[in-house]
């Protein structure tokens, strides 16, 4: 594959200016130092509202852990919508993903119901991934104990929990809110992140962008 520069000059003339400025203005306001984990959610309408959201606040990785409900139809549900513009990684381990987002500089934060702690106490100037359970069950025990810390979503009502989209909606504005006051940060892409990002989304707005970058790099494979 051709590096992400050159493929922005290959392309970036194909593209209209009305276009290249709405991705320009949606890449200002990218961020990798809040993400979301999915566990094992049953409800691949749950999973499209959340990417949607995340979407529409500016965070740009999102992990799902699949269910088995989810393992086969997640991919084309994705690949259809959102995926277009997420760093979308898949699943079937709690523990690599903990893993690799530890690796990544990553602290892991549960939501639960028996946390004492508010979402409002945590800093959301470090990275965090927020994890949040699926319909019935909640954040799995494995997953929980990989955790750094609990949260909860203060309830002052007779219900006991949010719908999943609801909770995710809530607790991820609410965080990227926060990060962006403490950082003042409208953007914490580096510049290598946010090319790699104007070179995708490019290839996605041009229908035959990938016929077009093998007619001008015949020797690089897509």
């Amino acid at each position: 594959m051709p590096d992400d520069r050159a493929l922005i000059d290959l392309l970036q003339p194909l593209v209209t200016p009305e276009r290249r400025a709405r991705i320009d203005e949606v890449i200002a306001h990218r961020h990798y130092g809040l993400t979301v984990v999915l566990d094992r959610l049953h409800d691949d309408g749950n999973l499209s509202a959340v990417l949607r959201t995340c979407d529409g606040l500016g965070i740009q990785r999102v992990n799902v852990l699949l269910s088995d409900q989810l393992m086969f139809k997640s991919a084309r549900t994705v690949s259809l919508g959102s995926h277009k513009w997420l760093d979308l990684h898949n699943y079937t381990s709690p523990q690599v993903c903990a893993q690799e987002l530890r690796d990544a500089g990553y602290s892991l934060v549960a939501t639960h119901l028996e946390a004492s702690v508010p979402l409002e106490e945590i800093d959301f100037s470090r990275p965090i991934a927020l994890i949040l359970g699926n319909e019935h069950s909640g954040v799995s025990q494995d997953l929980v104990a990989a955790c750094d810390q609990r949260v909860r979503i203060p309830m002052y009502g007779f219900v006991q929990s949010f719908n999943i989209a609801s909770a995710a909606a809530m607790s991820l504005y609410y965080g990227m809110s926060r990060r962006r006051a403490l950082t003042q940060l409208d953007s914490d892409l580096t510049p290598q992140q946010a090319d790699a990002l104007r070179a995708r989304f490019y290839r996605r707005t041009l229908k035959s962008s990938d016929l077009m970058i093998k007619a001008a790099f015949p020797h690089d494979a897509l």
